[in-house]
């Protein structure tokens, strides 16, 4: 099940984790992840480069880290490039919503929002974004994802496609 929706990521109400569109070495330093540290706090950076230095994510993995003083049960960090501002990919993208399917199935985890992965430092079309959310999220029956974002159009073409 996906829905959509504009607005901020860390004020969606009624679900247990977010995600955040993570580097594989912690800093939150820009875009969705900044957004995140400043409303969560910085342990939720601090614990993201801890985890980091121990399990070393790769572009498509994830990781995840508890949320500071939000009101969820913990941040997923969807690693969609290793350094910060780095590079990304459509496969890296499918693989991180793949990841998070089988994460929410194996931890019972019914709700997430999550942001437009690979749209912002990664420079990826937002059309083709939408359609992987899509293709990739839209048959889970079991898990609800919210996808959240400040830009109008693209959560447009996530309802559209």
């Amino acid at each position: 099940m996906i829905s959509a929706m504009v607005g901020d990521l860390t004020k969606v109400e009624g679900v247990e984790y977010i995600c955040n569109a993570a580097n594989g070495i912690g800093p939150m330093g820009g875009g969705v992840a900044a957004a995140i540290r400043r409303a969560g706090g910085r342990v939720i950076e601090e614990e993201a480069i801890r985890v980091c230095q121990a399990q070393d994510p790769q572009p498509g993995d994830l990781y995840v880290t508890g949320a500071g003083s939000l009101p969820f049960r913990g941040v997923i960090h969807l690693v969609t490039m290793k350094q910060p501002a780095g590079a990304t990919s459509y496969e890296i993208v499918r693989s991180c919503l793949e990841r998070l399917v089988a994460h929410c199935r194996e931890h019972g985890i019914k709700k997430v929002a999550l942001p437009a992965l690979g749209t912002g430092v990664g420079r990826l079309d937002k059309a083709r974004v939408a359609r992987l959310f899509r293709e990739v999220l839209a048959p889970v029956e079991d898990v609800e994802f919210v996808v959240v974002d400040i830009d109008e159009s693209f959560i447009q073409m996530v309802d559209s496609y």
